[in-house]
């Protein structure tokens, strides 16, 4: 795989979210992780420090691409143990396996370790960012 064919590719994107999953203390639906991982990557937009990738125009359009993007990637990491599948009342959630959070510790680049740190926050300010999210998609779930 050539270094361009890795930018947002399943091996790409699932790392990210094996890292996501392993530092939070939840599991999450596909919306979840999409706008999650996003946070992550773009936590200026949310009051988190300076974001990990640089800023584009029209950034939120990601969010689609993302969409077309990640159920390759929770498959591929899935169908290596390092991730999982449940169903319960609210869906599809996803969570970490151990043999993920292993994984996890094993990503040491500069980029993961940046990544990491974004995702501690995430975890810190989660409530705030869920509220953000649904402001975002305009979405009111029932509780």
């Amino acid at each position: 795989m050539k270094s361009k064919d890795l930018y947002n590719s399943p091996v790409e994107v699932g790392a990210r979210i094996v890292l996501l999953l392993a530092g939070l203390t939840r599991t999450l639906d596909l919306d979840e992780l999409i706008f999650l991982d996003y946070a992550s990557i773009y936590s200026g937009d949310f009051q988190g420090g300076p974001s990990l990738h640089p800023m584009m125009v029209n950034r939120l359009t990601e969010l689609v691409r993302r969409r077309e993007i990640f159920p390759g990637a929770i498959k591929l990491f899935t169908s290596k143990g390092l991730m999982n599948s449940q169903i319960d009342e609210q869906g599809f959630r996803y969570a970490v396996t151990d043999e993920g959070r292993a994984f996890a510790t094993k990503l040491t680049t500069d980029y993961h370790a940046d990544f990491r740190r974004r995702v501690s926050w995430v975890e810190e300010n989660i409530d705030y960012l869920m509220v953000q999210r649904l402001t975002i998609y305009k979405v009111e779930r029932a509780v």
